[in-house]
């Protein structure tokens, strides 16, 4: 796929501008092009590829390899390697975002600032440890068999799921913390809080 990456930022909101080597990556963009998909290496399946041109997409940070078309940057990446695609506006809302295949968007569980045991912990190390529990807010439509069958996700809206630690891709969405994880990163579901 050819993704016309989005326009950096080139200054902060309170106007300071920002060097070059400040200012970061953006990781989302419109499809440009794309072909028809992927051959599955042990069956030679057709696997088609399931976003349009045209979509805006959000992809991994390391993802892809950068070049420039008319001019313009863009990010050459593979059909996979996009966590959540989007039409029309500008923006990713939670209401617009569709995650990609066997994709899962979660709402981040809080950290919590209190051990188990009742030792309140300082606010920066509350902040640091990582959380791997989620609910799930988004679903993609399923896992691709090697038959090209889509097997349906086993998971549902609303279930809390703990994942592998360290696992996704960290999105902020309206403000909010979310992680997109692959549903073989999931280690258990449960429903309710």
């Amino acid at each position: 796929m050819l993704i016309k990456v989005a326009s950096t930022v080139d200054a902060t909101s309170g106007g300071v501008l920002l060097p070059e080597k400040a200012k970061e990556k953006p990781t989302e963009g419109i499809v440009v092009a794309c072909g028809p998909g992927r051959i599955h290496p042990d069956t030679a399946f057709l696997m088609k590829t399931v976003i349009p041109v045209g979509s805006r997409v959000l992809y991994g940070k390391f993802d892809g390899t950068p070049l420039k078309y008319c001019g313009e940057d863009h990010q050459l990446i593979r059909d996979d390697d996009v966590l959540l695609a989007w039409q029309g506006e500008e923006t990713l809302t939670i209401d617009n975002a569709t995650p990609i295949r066997d994709r899962v968007l979660l709402k981040v569980t809080k950290a919590e600032d209190v051990t188990t045991t009742g030792i309140a912990l300082a606010p920066g190390v509350a902040q640091q440890q990582k959380t791997s529990i989620g609910q799930v807010v988004k679903l993609g439509e399923g896992r691709l068999s090697s038959t090209g069958e889509v097997v349906p996700m086993p998971v549902e809206i609303g279930q809390f799921l703990k994942y592998r630690d360290y696992a996704g891709s960290d999105i902020k969405i309206g403000g909010e913390d979310f992680v997109c994880i692959r549903i073989d990163a999931a280690l258990a579901k449960w429903s309710g809080a």
